[in-house]
């Protein structure tokens, strides 16, 4: 076992004490509050969500691991400077044939979609905290290595239901996700490439594939339109 996954498995032995049962039981419960939050008109829906992170962050605090212990580390995102360079590479080469097949579109059709953006790479980091942080550690408490990697993958897909396409591509992204993750120990790295990918995504498939990333009530009753028509993201 490398010194990384070593590392998340010793996390989680600190996080994650006491029975199995108990243990599934503390991973189920904040991934049922996300759940809600996805789900549950938009006032509640803040509520749950803020109230999953505030019990995924006191758990973290309680295991007193340090910062760059969990992948907050800076300078180790240095390192990682290839693995970004080949995932620019890969979402230039899916815009230019976006581009030239004429799906290139405005992302979320927003008259300014910087700020979009600017969020959707915040929401990229906390779901990577969310999932590797807390759900893998608690995962590696319960389940072998591979196995810990595909219900995280799991997890990731669930928390993208009903959008049937982007449910079965989550999947492989957060295998994926939680590879790259366990192997490079940089939180940073993985939620710029996650962020990168989205935002590709978003911005170079056709509406029906993806149904610009909408999940949980915003897929089965969209938003409200911009002036052009486009459906705005939330």
């Amino acid at each position: 076992m490398s010194v990384a996954l070593q590392s998340v498995a010793g996390g989680a032995a600190g996080m994650a004490s006491g029975s199995r049962s108990a243990i599934a039981l503390r991973l189920l419960f904040p991934v049922a509050l996300i759940e809600v939050a996805l789900w549950a008109p938009l006032p509640i829906g803040i509520l749950c969500g803020v109230c999953a992170l505030w019990y995924i962050s006191w758990n973290l605090w309680q295991a007193a691991d340090s910062a760059r212990s969990m992948g907050f580390d800076l300078h180790g995102l240095m390192r990682q400077s290839w693995l970004l360079g080949a995932t620019l590479t890969l979402a230039l080469v899916i815009l230019a044939a976006a581009y030239f097949s004429g799906s290139l579109h405005r992302l979320w059709g927003l008259q300014h979609p910087w700020y979009a953006a600017l969020g959707y790479v915040c929401w990229a980091f906390v779901q990577e905290f969310m999932l590797q942080c807390f759900c893998l550690r608690m995962l590696r408490a319960l389940v072998s290595r591979a196995s810990a990697f595909i219900l995280s993958g799991a997890v990731f897909a669930v928390a993208h239901l009903p959008n049937p396409s982007l449910t079965f591509v989550t999947f492989f992204a957060g295998v994926a996700f939680t590879a790259i993750y366990a192997r490079r120990r940089n939180l940073y790295a993985v939620a710029l490439i996650h962020a990168l990918l989205g935002l590709t995504l978003a911005v170079s498939t056709p509406d029906a594939w993806f149904h610009e990333l909408r999940v949980g009530r915003d897929f089965v009753q969209p938003p409200s339109t911009t002036a052009d028509g486009h459906p705005v993201a939330r």
